[in-house]
């Protein structure tokens, strides 16, 4: 699938580009099909909410054929080589299941702030693809956009550390609760100062980002979003896959992030046939 003109223009000028009915009936399913094992997986690439319901699950494609497959398909891979300007490979790969009347928020945050400080990312040239595996409404924690803020380049911020300086020493720290792990939760590190969020909602607005399952959403990692908690009775898990390029690979840091968080392997990525998701569920049969 390539972008038109008119698709390429609407994500520049607002940082991001949602396509309906990206995958059909049957390919939803065949996902659907997978998550229930994805969920379960015993992994510490599974992130729980506080009520103890799965928030997120990482890269896993690394372990299952069919999402493997999904981060490959040219519908995918052709909008983000295009969008970047260059061939891509896989910087992060999750399973957000914001379940219903369980699934936390999300704050206002831009994603390239945690990529650049906590992986050593050096510029935004990197998006994320989202797939809504349910149709997403104005109920179940719809992803919230500032359109055009992806153009301020990286806002102010207050970055919020889960032991107050001191009370610590680094080594206790460390053994007390790694230190990525607030850049994943409900309780985020780095929070958009609220004058800042106020002038950018005054100066572009608030967008709920809504659609039907097997919808695809495109979105610039510096584009300002977040959501709120699903409130509802009906599910809202969606995949995303962030697409980097190739030539903005990460630098060398000390500690960094898990390699289910931040890849390390800049290879890019080869793109299967369009029909991939439909032969693993014939394979398996």
């Amino acid at each position: 699938m390539r972008l038109t003109k008119e698709q390429l223009n609407s994500y520049e000028e607002d940082g991001y580009l949602l396509v309906s009915d990206c995958f059909s009936k049957d390919e939803v399913e065949s996902i659907a099909y997978e998550l229930p094992r994805v969920f379960e997986e015993n992994t510490p690439r599974k992130v729980l909410e506080r009520s103890g319901a799965v928030r997120s699950v990482f890269a896993p494609h690394v372990s299952n054929e069919t999402f493997d497959r999904l981060s490959r398909l040219p519908r995918l891979l052709e909008p983000a080589r295009q969008l970047l300007g260059d061939d891509v490979y896989i910087h992060q790969f999750k399973i957000n299941a914001k379940v219903a009347l369980e699934g936390d928020q999300w704050e206002w945050h831009q994603d390239f702030v945690y990529w650049h400080r906590e992986d050593s990312m050096p510029a935004p040239r990197a998006l994320t693809a989202v797939l809504f595996m349910q149709d997403v409404n104005e109920f179940n924690g719809p992803m919230l956009v500032i359109p055009g803020s992806h153009k301020e380049g990286m806002l102010d911020i207050i970055q919020l550390d889960k032991f107050f300086p001191g009370a610590l020493t680094p080594d206790e720290l460390e053994q007390a609760k790694p230190s990525w792990t607030n850049t994943l939760t409900a309780d985020l590190k780095y929070k958009i100062r609220k004058d800042i969020l106020a002038r950018m909602a005054l100066k572009n607005e608030i967008r709920a980002i809504k659609g039907g399952a097997g919808s695809v959403l495109f979105f610039h990692s510096l584009l300002l979003h977040a959501s709120s908690n699903n409130l509802s009775p009906w599910d809202r898990v969606c995949v995303f896959v962030t697409y980097n390029s190739v030539s903005n690979m990460l630098g060398e840091r000390p500690n960094p992030r898990p390699e289910y968080i931040a890849h390390r392997d800049f290879s890019p990525l080869i793109p299967v046939s369009e029909d991939a998701l439909l032969e693993v569920e014939v394979a398996a049969l």
